[in-house]
């Protein structure tokens, strides 16, 4: 939703204003004249909460400066008619552009437009072609019967078609003003004398092609600034894109860490696995490389081995320097295994004088092996071979 507001504002400085009453009070008769200025229109655009668009329309009338008649009615008959030849000749020092209104005092009068005075407006309108054409209206009066006060009313004009509005007038410098109430104002037209000073001065401070010197040096100093600046500033851009690519590095590395991290803390709470006795599976392999189930680590509830759990990776292991004893071991079982497959029997002995014979070449024997008496059998397991079979078992005992 949009709405649209125009406001028309005129504003005169407090000197122009005194001007025009001294002129009036300084005269025996009425005053009329022409108004300088120009027109000032400026758009707010403001949305509230309720997503109302408001667009406000500022029209500013500027009063620079007044052009008075020598006396009234110089520029018109009694009914109105305006004279072009004789608002040349009072306007031949300003362009009609500039022309934003006339004005009128009359003493002792009310402030309301004359039949007249609505006539002369029009046809002024229509001669300058400016539908926003202006009249000022100043009323006078002796405020006290001594004349010692007076009394000053004045009001703007403007006409839309045949109906009259009156426009708010603002003085500059009267009453509270505005933060930036003297910037609204613009420049008064410049009179003759003014321009004469500026000529004359005008090799002190101008150059040749009608610049300022001063200007010039400003505006060298301001290129030399703003290419510091904009070095300054691909400066930072640079560094800015560094940091940008060291912070895309440190958390790519913190990621890697935090992985780090997980995967450790995941070993550190996982089970650890039983370490494998490499020596007593190699010398189980050794001394019994027929049975691969001696060499299991894993055990069913009712206490059976697990076959599928059995090492069967050779562990490279050099037997005669690293298990010497096992290895001795070894090799004598294999030396009496042979002796014993060529040795023919002479004839059945009683079992009592073969464990007799036997104890006794056990103990010429026991100094070289330490362990001879945990590899003693029983005497039922050796009555029982004897019966079944004269080999003797290779098996050790542990």
């Amino acid at each position: 939703m949009i709405m649209e507001d125009l406001n028309t504002t005129v504003r005169v400085s407090g000197f122009v204003l005194s001007s025009l009453m001294f002129q009036h009070f300084n005269s025996d008769s009425d005053a009329e004249g022409f108004i300088i200025g120009e027109s000032i229109g400026e758009e707010k655009n403001s949305i509230t909460d309720s997503q109302i668009e408001h667009i406000q329309f500022e029209h500013t009338i500027n009063i620079q400066k007044h052009v008075c008649c020598h006396k009234p009615n110089s520029f018109y008959n009694s009914v109105g008619d305006v004279n072009p030849d004789d608002l040349r000749r009072i306007l031949s020092n300003y362009k009609e552009e500039n022309v934003i209104g006339w004005y009128r005092q009359r003493r002792n009068s009310s402030q309301q437009m004359t039949f007249r005075e609505q006539t002369v407006h029009q046809n002024l309108k229509k001669f300058l072609a400016n539908e926003e054409l202006l009249f000022l209206l100043l009323t006078p009066s002796e405020a006290t019967v001594s004349g010692s006060t007076h009394r000053l009313e004045y009001s703007v004009y403007q006409s839309l078609g045949r109906q009259l509005y009156s426009v708010p007038v603002h003085v500059s410098n009267l009453g509270i003003l505005e933060q930036h109430d003297y910037w609204r104002i613009s420049a008064t037209c410049a009179a003759l004398s003014q321009s004469q000073a500026i000529k004359k001065h005008r090799s002190k401070f101008f150059a040749c092609d009608g610049t300022l010197d001063e200007v010039e040096t400003v505006s060298s100093m301001n290129d030399t600034l703003l290419e510091e600046l904009k070095a300054a500033s691909e400066k930072v851009e640079k560094t800015e894109k560094l940091v940008e690519k060291l912070q895309t590095e440190v958390s790519a590395l913190r990621k890697q860490i935090s992985k780090k991290n997980q995967k450790r803390v995941f070993e550190l709470s996982a089970p650890e696995e039983p370490e494998e006795n490499v020596l007593l599976c190699e010398s189980l392999r050794t001394l019994f490389p027929s049975r691969p189930l001696l060499r299991t680590q894993t055990l069913t509830r009712q206490g059976s081995p697990v076959p599928e759990l059995c090492c069967s990776v050779p562990h490279n292991i050099n037997v005669p320097e690293t298990l010497p004893f096992i290895f001795s071991y070894h090799q004598a079982q294999e030396r009496k295994r042979k002796s014993a497959s060529y040795t023919k029997p002479f004839g059945k002995r009683p079992p009592s004088e073969l464990l007799e014979s036997r104890r006794k070449k056990r103990s010429t024997t026991g100094g070289e092996r330490s362990f001879s008496d945990s590899e003693a059998d029983t005497e039922e397991e050796f009555v029982t071979s004897q019966n079944g079979n004269l080999d003797v078992s290779n098996s050790p005992v542990f």
